[in-house]
């Protein structure tokens, strides 16, 4: 047995076809990995691939979660496949493999209850794209096999057509992969050359040590084995003296500092922050909470875990309140309903998913009851009742930290404290992957003993990180636990710390939302939480395919559930509660809200002609031109009369615009001039100036209304007559 730890010799940065120029990797396989725009291995993949496809070694690798663990198993595995059908095909004279020489890889993972390993099935496509006419790759689902029934019947039929075609690589559960033993659809003592164990800590936990030593049996004694884990566990030793022989055991820790500084292998890695933040009270949790995502401390897609169904639909209907659109993922959901709340996150649907953490509840539980400490957290708060247990129990399969694919998360909030380390270090591990960077934060509860006590073993189990700078908005403490020094990168020394850091945060910068914030959690009753589960059970059984026979039968059933679902009270959601009042912003903060402005559409050349001519002119607008000084007599003619100017500019008027009978001495002619020439200026004018709107410019040249032809000859008429 070989032990490699992350500080042993290598290639200082080695690069992709460095690497597969060195082992000798297919063409095929190195042209997919350009295809896949990967630059630089990650450090599992340095170790791990060399020692599996030159040395042909069984594996041992513990490294964190996003760490690129899968790519690290999937090539020697693909690499060997493709290396055997080769010489097959030497051997048979340039003709290809026959029936009976295929191989079989097989892949046990846990996820979520047997869902057939989506994310290594992506990675195995991607691989396999350049000679996917060469390699069949298959998934098996244990959960749609399960259960009996005609569904059952069938969906087992048609995976036994698909190993019927020989193929090379296997996706499946311990459960999916046993099914087809027993029933003799799959002969694994014959070709089968390499066996990959990812997610092992769990293989055994969560029950499948029965499915696990009958899979070995089945098994040729020179199959290759590969472990996969995040954790080293007492059960991972176990399976390990079952499946590997003579192992190299990588323990590999990735130097944070390295990789911050490094720009070429920090984009490649990416940088995890972890943060904590000591509360003085359980509902301050809340707080924090709103205060984060309104005012954007907390940016992109999150997560959100919390131990308990109940606390999660809590934290739903909180987050509704606020218009803040989340969902949860738990165990009472059916398997396609939580692939479907997960397919829905991953394509933008919604920011923020809150998950519940059973599986590592229950078996923090388990395990404060076989050593007797009291040093672990309890998921509900406390023992409980025998049937709240019993029902528990059924679920614990169930676990939503690791085996998933969420993808871009930005940050993970751990709102109530995981109830072991490992579960800690399963949750943090969902962000900062595929060379993306990212946040953890975790909420302690100030006044819980077991939680500050769960909190010092965690830091002690994290790796010590350095005290650069970090991307996004939270910042360490000062105050943060110092255990060394490290050379910064302009040459000065900076502090190396602990993670999970202290927080540097003072919650008396947000006080003025915390009126806010407990009237709102005051509408988030018991009563309410009750509604909101049994809503969504209804919904999952209106939407069953499986029963739409029994309701086509049973009208009735369905217009009962219907009506119940119509009727369920749900809190109601106020609208002001959407946006952030300006007086309750911390002095430098601002509210995070993208202001959507409307998009003015392009005018036609008649639009712009009108708004052209609707421009307003101050020149010719009385409005804006008002000269107090000018009277009616300016106006009708009278500006040269400075004096005296009522009396003779009324004369003058007089004189100008109406017959002045007792006046002898005017000429009749001149008095009918005066008249015509008035009658012609009002043909053109209503007496009020000219107009500026610019709607009359527009009748005015299209003649509508007052300037149509017709009616301006019945006004010149009437003028006449009068």
């Amino acid at each position: 047995m070989t032990v490699v730890d992350g500080g042993a010799i290598h290639e200082p940065d080695p690069t992709f076809p460095s690497l597969c120029a060195s082992i000798g990797i297919d063409p095929r396989l190195r042209k997919s990995i350009s295809r896949m725009g990967l630059i630089r291995p990650t450090l599992v993949q340095s170790r791990a691939i060399p020692l599996a496809i030159s040395g042909g070694r069984d594996l041992l690798v513990r490294a964190r979660t996003g760490s690129g663990k899968t790519l690290a198993y999937c090539l020697p595995v693909l690499h060997r496949v493709l290396s055997r059908k080769a010489l097959i095909a030497e051997r048979n004279g340039g003709g290809g493999a026959g029936a009976h020489d295929c191989d079989y890889d097989g892949y046990d993972d846990d996820d979520d209850g047997g869902g057939g390993g989506g994310g290594v099935y992506r990675v195995l496509g991607d691989l396999t794209y350049y000679c996917a006419d060469v390699v069949r790759v298959v998934s098996l689902s244990s959960s749609s096999i399960g259960g009996g029934g005609n569904r059952a019947r069938k969906e087992m039929l048609k995976q036994e057509a698909m190993l019927r075609d020989n193929p090379d690589v296997i996706v499946s559960t311990p459960a999916g992969l046993v099914a087809h033993v027993r029933n003799g659809n799959l002969d694994l003592s014959r070709n089968v050359q390499t066996l990959v164990v990812d997610e092992a800590d769990l293989i055994l936990s969560f029950g499948y040590a029965d499915d696990v030593t009958e899979i070995m049996k089945s098994l040729p004694k020179t199959c290759q084995g590969f472990l996969m884990s995040a954790t080293l566990s007492p059960e991972l030793h176990k399976l390990k003296h079952v499946v590997l022989h003579s192992p190299a055991i990588l323990k590999l820790e990735e130097d944070d500092d390295d990789v911050g500084n490094d720009p070429v292998r920090g984009g490649g890695q990416g940088t995890l922050a972890q943060f904590y933040l000591t509360l003085p009270s359980s509902r301050d949790k809340y707080l924090v909470l709103y205060v984060f995502l309104k005012l954007g401390l907390l940016k992109g897609k999150g997560l959100f875990f919390v131990n308990g169904i109940d606390g999660g639909y809590r934290l739903k209907l909180f987050l509704e309140q606020f218009h803040i659109r989340s969902a949860v993922l738990n165990s009472e959901l059916p398997l396609k309903s939580r692939l479907s709340i997960i397919e829905h996150y991953n394509v933008g649907n919604f920011d923020y998913l809150i998950a519940t953490d059973d599986a590592s509840a229950a078996r923090g539980r388990e395990d404060d009851g076989a050593d007797g400490k009291g040093g672990r957290c309890s998921a509900d708060g406390g023992s409980g009742n025998k049937k709240k247990r019993r029902r528990r129990e059924v679920d614990t399969e169930y676990g939503s930290s690791r085996g998933l694919d969420f993808r871009n998360v930005s940050f993970v909030v751990n709102v109530d404290l995981p109830t072991s380390i490992e579960s800690y270090t399963h949750r943090i591990g969902r962000t900062a992957r595929g060379g993306a960077n990212g946040v953890a934060l975790t909420l302690i509860d100030g006044t819980s003993r077991a939680e500050v006590e769960m909190l010092e073993s965690i830091r002690e189990s994290q790796p010590v990180a350095g005290g650069g700078n970090v991307d996004g908005e939270l910042r360490r403490s000062s105050a943060s636990t110092s255990v060394g020094e490290g050379t910064d990168v302009e040459g000065g020394t900076r502090a190396r710390e602990r993670q999970p850091c202290p927080l540097d945060f003072d919650l008396k910068e947000i006080e003025g939302f915390r009126y806010r914030v407990e009237d709102v959690s005051r509408a988030v009753t018991r009563i309410a939480i009750r509604e909101a589960r049994a809503a969504e059970v209804k919904a999952e059984i209106l939407n069953s395919e499986r029963l739409q026979s029994h309701f086509e039968h049973n009208p009735a059933d369905l217009q009962l559930l219907q009506h119940d679902r119509r009727a369920t009270h749900i809190s109601r959601v106020q609208d002001h509660l959407k946006h952030v009042p300006r007086y309750m912003l911390p002095r430098g903060m601002q509210v995070n809200e993208s202001v959507s402005r409307k998009r003015r559409k392009k005018k036609t050349r008649s639009q712009k002609l009108a708004c052209g001519s609707r421009a307003r002119n101050k020149a010719n607008d009385p409005l804006q031109n008002f000269n107090g000084d000018v009277n009616m007599d300016g106006i009708l003619g009278g500006d040269d009369d400075e004096e005296g100017g009522d009396e003779a500019g009324g004369a003058h008027d007089e004189e100008k615009f109406f017959d002045d009978v007792d006046n002898d001495d005017d000429d009749e002619t001149a008095k009918k001039d005066k008249n015509q020439s008035f009658l012609d200026k009002m043909q053109h004018t209503d007496g009020y100036g000219k107009s500026t709107a610019g709607r009359n410019a527009w009748k005015q040249k299209h003649n509508k209304g007052k300037f149509n032809r017709k009616l301006q000859q019945e006004k010149r008429d009437q003028l006449h007559k009068w």
